[in-house]
């Protein structure tokens, strides 16, 4: 089942955003991306389904990493548990919004914030750092 879902989720973020989409904007939806916000808050709190959503949210951000480029890890500096809580903060907010719009929301959060490559990150300088280099 688990596979079943990810190969599903693979398939649907494998084409671009532009052409992902019918000519209404519209596209399928699969597992617990369907289901609504208040579905995941109850899940998360219950410990019902839990795995349901958790594997679903897993693949999703696999697939994200897999299919968008210059992407190696969407999470960047973030962990999984981080991404629950923001998930988690935001479903609390929009509870009738389909999870999938959650999960979606969150990568375009973190996407500025993604590790482009599996190398090791470039030192960043800091404004210490830039103002020894102004004097």
């Amino acid at each position: 089942m688990k596979s079943l879902i990810l190969i599903g989720l693979f398939v649907l973020l494998s084409a671009s955003q532009a052409i992902a989409r019918d000519f209404e904007g519209g596209y399928a939806v699969y597992g617990a991306g369907g289901e609504s916000c208040k579905a995941y808050l109850t899940s998360m709190k219950t410990g019902q389904k839990q795995d349901y959503f958790i594997d679903w949210t897993i693949g999703y951000l696999t697939a994200f990493n897999v299919i968008m480029p210059n992407t190696y890890n969407i999470l960047g500096e973030s962990d999984f548990a981080e991404a629950q809580g923001w998930l988690q903060r935001h479903c609390n907010r929009y509870k009738n919004q389909l999870y999938i719009n959650a999960v979606i929301k969150l990568t375009e959060v973190l996407y500025p914030l993604r590790y482009e490559s599996g190398m090791k990150k470039q030192p960043v300088p800091s404004l210490k750092d830039v103002g020894k280099a102004v004097k």
